[in-house]
């Protein structure tokens, strides 16, 4: 059984995915396509938490089989409309297909794709026998099973030089482009293959084209955000918020990597202890427990707690994001490295069964 703060993280978490498709109840609704309270990184990140929680050693397989049960949900909930919809109504604006899958919109594929083989990695769901449909209007339509998303990607990083997928149209994002790194990581996981080779070109990208180096300067923190993929170029400036989203993601399946960049994102850790936003810290707080700096995981754990009990809801009321609440959990089971590992629930899966779904993935009008 997990322990009691970890269970209740768990709790907290799978309800999210147990109401029914049309509540949104414990969601941050008040800007739901803003970067800082993506509704999609609320749904995907809360997936991603569930998982670890899944893997930790000391789930029973009560805790298990609910975290699985609710990481099928929530990727059902992901491929929702209203989640979608912004990307998809500037791709038709601009002539392109409104997909959000096989069209370039990295951010919300890879969350999709990583749900989907996490899922199926955890012993699978009835849920997604069938591949899951998005849809768009009367004319667009588009259907992809876990196999299908995952390839739709492998297939895009591939036909780049150095792996990039779109979040929209030529831009690819490094916190983006991590999203894809897992997720073709979870499927080789989930259903085996090596789709994580296809990524491998994004590791030197970033390091050699998307790193800042030389004087720290406003707006030159650890990374680009973003990189021109047309161009080959990066971006002359960037954000400490896609500084840690993408070396937290990064850090498990690149330690050697982040272990490089990350001392110039720490350069300022103090002042973002005393007066960071709440998902930076939560983010920094993973990104520490991954690095096994303890002290400072302590310290940006304790200033993440507090900076989310003070934001305030739709209603005025303090609220914990459930983007916060969630890399917190991930933090406190022993971070994303868990996922990596075979596990009770790994395990359980491989002996009892339940897997991916097909292996093709369709999109039509």
């Amino acid at each position: 059984m997990l322990p009691d703060h970890l269970a209740n993280r768990l709790s907290a978490l799978a309800v999210l995915a147990e109401q029914p498709p049309n509540r949104w109840d414990g969601f941050d609704l008040r800007a739901p396509d803003d970067r800082d309270t993506g509704l999609r990184e609320q749904i995907g990140f809360a997936g991603l938490a569930l998982g670890v929680l899944a893997c930790h050693h000391q789930a029973d397989p009560g805790e298990r089989d609910r975290a699985r049960a609710a990481v099928a949900g929530l990727a059902t909930r992901l491929a929702q409309r209203r989640v979608w919809a912004e990307w998809a109504t500037a791709a038709e604006r601009s002539g392109r297909l409104p997909d959000p899958v096989g069209e370039g919109n990295a951010l919300f594929a890879g969350q999709l794709a990583a749900l989907l083989s996490l899922a199926a990695l955890l012993g699978g769901d009835p849920r997604l026998d069938e591949p899951l449909t998005l849809r768009w209007s009367s004319d667009f339509t588009f259907s992809y099973d876990g196999e299908g998303v995952a390839e739709a990607l492998w297939r895009q990083a591939r036909a780049h030089p150095d792996a990039a997928v779109p979040s929209a149209g030529d831009v690819a994002r490094p916190h983006a482009m991590a999203h894809v790194l897992w997720a073709l990581r979870l499927h080789d996981r989930a259903r085996g293959g090596d789709y994580a080779a296809a990524g491998e070109p994004w590791l030197r990208a970033l390091r050699e084209r998307l790193a800042f180096r030389g004087p720290r300067l406003f707006g030159r923190g650890a990374l680009a955000g973003s990189y021109n993929m047309r161009r080959r170029a990066a971006s002359l400036t960037g954000d400490r918020l896609t500084d840690a989203w993408t070396l937290a993601l990064l850090a498990p399946l690149d330690p050697e990597l982040v272990g490089q960049i990350v001392p110039r994102h720490w350069a300022r850790s103090r002042q973002v202890v005393e007066r960071g936003p709440a998902v930076e810290l939560a983010f920094d707080y993973v990104l520490a427990v991954e690095l096994k700096k303890d002290l400072l995981a302590a310290q940006l754990h304790t200033a993440a707690e507090e900076r989310s009990a003070q934001t305030e809801g739709a209603d005025g009321a303090a609220f914990a994001s459930p983007w916060v609440v969630a890399l917190m959990a991930i933090g406190e089971a022993g971070g994303l490295g868990l996922l990596l590992r075979d596990s009770a629930a790994r395990r359980q899966a491989a002996g009892g069964g339940g897997a991916a779904g097909g292996a093709k993935a369709s999109g039509g009008e």
